[in-house]
């Protein structure tokens, strides 16, 4: 009788055994299949937690499939993601979209996710998208219809169009590899306001183009406070691509600590309302001073400053754009915005003029009702001698809004 039971508790041992070895096995063929991908999830709790249609670059995403586990790399369109290989579960685990340059894309890789593991890799068809598009400044916001425009930004590819004021889409569109600007030529019947760029990551719009109303202090036609200095002028030949009247400063060559505003090397306005009354609260960073520059001549010592009427210098602008890249002189052949914030108006320090603080309020920068005269001036207050002549046209000078 002990040796029966004892046959039967051996044999039973034995199944056992089989059963585990079976089971084993089969845990070890599942582990060793390809990966699946079945789907996409977004991370974020409920409502959020559902299935993805699209992903974008820096996007935080759940893939889901089966046999994951052994996941080495995972690639959007081509380019490597990263993730956390501790955290990786056999159904699931979480992954960042790489930053794509979508102008680089292998051919054949669009909206593919490609997912590598120890046992073999598989291909996934999704829409991955750039972001939206952002317009930080255009060339020039006065370009005549017709007239190539650029703009400048970020994600400024895969555009589907650029639409203009008045309801048509600018044509002959070409967009740098890198994303950061693209050009379009302006529609004939573009009138004024938002400029919109759709792209296939979305929508934007930049305010504003042809805008002659909103903080113009001076367009020197209709709004003219010029009121001396340099030559006010329409001579169309002289600066191509203008729009009416504009001002003009020039001169020759001019000594170290050279202060003249005389020789046609200022325009000086009127008052002019800087902010509106009802703003002069705002902090001295939501505005800016805009105006459209044509730089004839190469330009390469000496600063157009800034500055308001009094006779004591407190606080001005500097713009030297000469100075951004200092082994070449500064020239344009055509004309273009220029955007200098109202924090750039500093008092003096032993560095020149304009290189301390500013203005902490707009009242003290203007004055307790906005109001009050404005001056450029082309000025050296440097040891060194400016041996470059100076040429260049100035029109539309406004304070607008910051762009956020």
């Amino acid at each position: 009788m002990k040796k029966l039971i004892k046959s039967r508790f051996s044999l039973t041992l034995l199944l056992l055994m089989v059963v585990l070895a079976l089971q084993t096995a089969c845990k070890k063929t599942d582990n060793e299949q390809p990966p699946v991908i079945t789907k996409l999830r977004a991370i974020t709790p409920a409502p959020n937690d559902s299935t993805l249609t699209k992903v974008g670059s820096g996007q935080n995403v759940v893939i889901q499939g089966s046999n994951l586990k052994t996941v080495s790399a995972v690639y959007f369109s081509g380019f490597p993601a990263t993730f956390n290989s501790a955290l990786v579960g056999d159904d699931n685990f979480v992954v960042t979209v790489p930053s794509i340059l979508f102008s680089s894309i292998p051919k054949g890789q669009e909206n593919t996710i490609r997912l590598v593991t120890k046992f073999g890799e598989t291909s996934f068809t999704f829409p991955i998208s750039p972001p939206p598009p952002v317009v930080s400044s255009v060339s020039n916001e006065y370009t005549l219809p017709g007239q190539t425009i650029t703009l400048y930004g970020q994600y400024l590819y895969l555009i589907t169009n650029i639409t203009f004021p008045g309801g048509a889409d600018g044509t002959n569109i070409v967009s740098k590899s890198d994303g950061t600007s693209c050009t379009v030529t302006v529609p004939p019947s573009a009138t004024s306001g938002d400029i919109i760029v759709k792209t296939q990551g979305g929508s934007t719009a930049y305010s504003s183009y042809n805008d002659k109303v909103t903080g113009m202090l001076c367009n020197f036609d209709d709004v003219n406070t010029y009121s001396f200095g340099s030559s006010r002028t329409n001579d169309q030949v002289l600066y191509p691509g203008g729009q009416g009247f504009y001002g003009r400063m020039f001169t020759g060559p001019i000594s170290a600590f050279n202060y003249n505003q005389a020789d046609n090397r200022s325009i000086n306005l009127t008052a002019v309302q800087w902010v509106p009354l009802a703003n002069l609260q705002d902090p001295v960073s939501s505005y800016v001073i805009k105006f459209e520059i044509f730089v004839k001549e190469p330009w390469g010592g000496g600063t157009i400053m800034i500055r308001r009427d009094e006779s004591s210098w407190i606080y001005l602008a500097r713009y030297e754009p000469w100075k951004a890249d200092a082994t070449r002189i500064f020239k344009s052949d055509t004309w273009f915005t220029v955007t200098i914030p109202l924090t750039q108006f500093k008092k003096k320090t032993n560095n020149g003029e304009g290189t301390g603080d500013s203005s902490p309020t707009l009242t003290e920068l203007i004055n307790a009702t906005g109001r009050r005269p404005m001056t450029f001036m082309y000025i050296n207050d440097t040891a060194t001698p400016v041996t470059t002549r100076f040429d260049v046209a100035i029109d539309n000078i406004r304070i607008v809004k910051a762009r956020r």
